[in-house]
């Protein structure tokens, strides 16, 4: 099935690009919420959004068919259904994809779930919003780059609509057109049940960004934006999409350049005889026969849901106990997926585009306590935890990190799992991708968060740099939830914006791009953030707290350790 191009008689309509607004906007104006929203004229029909102090948001636009029925488990089909002559409503998010948190009851603390009021959950969820400043929808204006969105959540929860990842902030000060997605989650999005014509064959949430990705280079012009300069980018299982998609052969033509946040490049991608092993006891789980899909489409979306939680703590391959960190997610097929990751990248295997890449400090405190709920008071035990990952290579690596003596040993597991899975293999795909293009940019990012209670569910990251803590600061977004950062944090997240936006404008952070307005003043106190490997210096920008600053080699010893046992795949 087609799922990138939409069909051509549709393309071709005039009205595409065209643009409609309720009032003539000359220049740019400050407003702030009206009822009367800004319309646009779409190949589909009208859409009504709102104004915001920043520029205007249209949530819920469809860009797939609804993956339901016979549909389910099925690559995404082309939206090409009118709205005429009624006008959308693009004021309300479409819903999230199943998942197992985010219920009406869920405590968000965090704001990562569905902004409506009742958190809907749906099938139907092949929905994105657009954020957009306020010069975008006037017809004078030169298209502004895209900002494509891509959540994370371990492939099994997260959306687009999630208040977090609200755009208004980030476009308004990058001058980009933001664009945030769902795609299809847990065994919805990945099940692989065999290679018949019928059969599921996984990697459906990968395909759905590739569809969203195709509906942008379709229509993102009628929202002010330039199809030619769409970066993806992305945080953990959305970061590790984005890295996927650099390495297939599926988004040629789709997007210009990257960033990724927080790959967890050493949690691989199940083979396809993994992947079907896992799609075999899901089916037995709801008692069908794994090749049936008409008793598996029968089921559901709540038993569906109910037996994919049933199988969290199941590991198809004992050799392999990390892949319980990711139950649900991407298989290598040899067309979406067509090889490990890393290895990828080390081969020249890769799209060679520009790409800005980093960690946060203490990525793997997140992980290890939650993995780990009591201490772990004996260095034998923390031996034969690492050996349990990584085998015989436990003990060179161990070496390098000389534990003494503790009442808990989660720390200094941490910092290792944190080496392994994402500060050493970023590093190495940012060293092989160097020796094909220069351009690249690598980051660690280094900043405890000031905000009270955003840490509840998991108090253990209190104080630390944990997975996600920089993702506020891309998207300055604590504000919609009456939070506000300190002055140095303010100015840290404008140095992000500032490079963020000169990337997506330029295909490099330093360089400046027209209208940028990354802080209320001007342009921030920035660092130059040099390319990594020039001039045989392999600095990577610490964004921290009150200035940025370089670092040169940083974990080289160790990484060098990690990289000649190869232990990423």
């Amino acid at each position: 099935m087609r799922y990138v191009h939409s069909n051509g008689k549709m393309a071709s309509q005039k009205v595409v690009n065209i643009l409609v607004l309720t009032t003539t906007l000359s220049v740019c104006l400050d407003y702030g919420v009206t009822e009367d929203g800004p319309t646009v004229q779409t190949q589909f029909g009208t859409v009504r959004g709102k104004y915001v102090d920043e520029g205007v948001i249209f949530l819920g636009l469809p860009f797939a068919v609804p993956p339901v029925g016979e549909l389910r488990w099925k690559p995404p089909e082309v939206y090409n259904t009118s709205w005429a002559p009624a006008v959308r409503d693009g004021t309300l998010p479409g819903p999230a994809c199943r998942q197992p948190k985010c219920g009406p009851t869920y405590n968000d603390v965090q704001h990562i779930c569905n902004r409506d009021a009742n958190r809907t959950q749906s099938e139907d969820c092949l929905y994105l919003n657009i954020f957009a400043p306020k010069c975008a929808l006037n017809s004078t204006v030169t298209p502004l780059p895209v900002l494509f969105w891509i959540h994370g959540g371990n492939y099994r929860i997260g959306t687009g609509a999630a208040l977090v990842y609200d755009g208004r902030f980030l476009a308004n000060k990058t001058q980009t057109v933001v664009v945030t997605i769902n795609y299809r989650l847990g065994a919805f999005g990945f099940l692989v049940t065999g290679e018949g014509e019928d059969d599921a064959k996984g990697n459906f949430g990968l395909l759905d960004q590739l569809q969203a990705l195709a509906w942008v280079q379709e229509n993102i012009g009628s929202f002010g934006g330039d199809k030619n300069k769409v970066t993806i980018f992305g945080q953990s299982a959305g970061s590790d999409s984005v890295a996927t998609h650099m390495i297939s052969n599926k988004t040629l033509g789709l997007f210009k350049q990257a960033i990724m946040m927080s790959v967890p490049f050493s949690i691989p991608h199940k083979s396809r005889q993994e992947a079907l092993r896992l799609g075999k006891y899901f089916a037995q789980q709801l008692n069908c026969s794994p090749g049936d899909m008409t008793c598996l489409r029968s089921k559901e979306p709540a038993v569906i849901l109910d037996t994919q939680n049933k199988l969290n703590s199941h590991i198809v391959d004992p050799f392999k106990p990390i892949e319980s960190f990711m139950q649900w997610g991407p298989s290598i097929d040899y067309d979406v997926v067509p090889a490990p990751t890393v290895d990828s990248f080390a081969k020249g295997n890769f799209q060679k585009k520009p790409f800005i890449i980093g960690t946060t400090l203490q990525e793997n405190v997140f992980y290890v306590y939650q993995a780990y709920t009591k201490n772990i008071t004996s260095k034998l035990k923390l031996d034969e935890i690492v050996a349990t990952f990584v085998q015989e290579k436990a003990i060179p690596i161990l070496e390098e990190y000389k534990p003494q003596t503790s009442q808990d040993y989660r720390a200094i597991l941490s910092e290792i799992a944190t080496d392994w899975i994402f500060t050493c293999p970023t590093r190495k795909v940012a060293r092989s991708a160097g020796r094909y293009r220069k351009d690249v940019w690598l980051y660690l990012y280094d900043h405890v968060w000031s905000f009270k209670h955003l840490w509840d569910e998991w108090k253990f990251c209190n104080g630390h740099v944990c997975h996600g803590e920089d993702i506020p600061f891309v998207f300055q977004t604590p504000l919609l939830a009456n939070l506000t950062f300190t002055t140095d944090e303010q100015h840290m997240a404008d140095t992000i914006a500032y490079h963020y936006g000169n990337f997506a404008h330029t295909g490099d952070p330093n360089i400046p791009a027209h209208n940028i307005n990354s802080t209320n003043n001007g342009k921030p106190k920035v660092v130059n953030w040099p390319k990594y490997g020039t001039n045989g210096h392999f600095y990577r920008l610490n964004i921290t707290t009150p200035e940025n600053n370089l670092l040169d080699n940083y974990l080289h010893e160790r990484c060098d350790v990690f990289d000649r046992l190869n232990v990423y795949n």
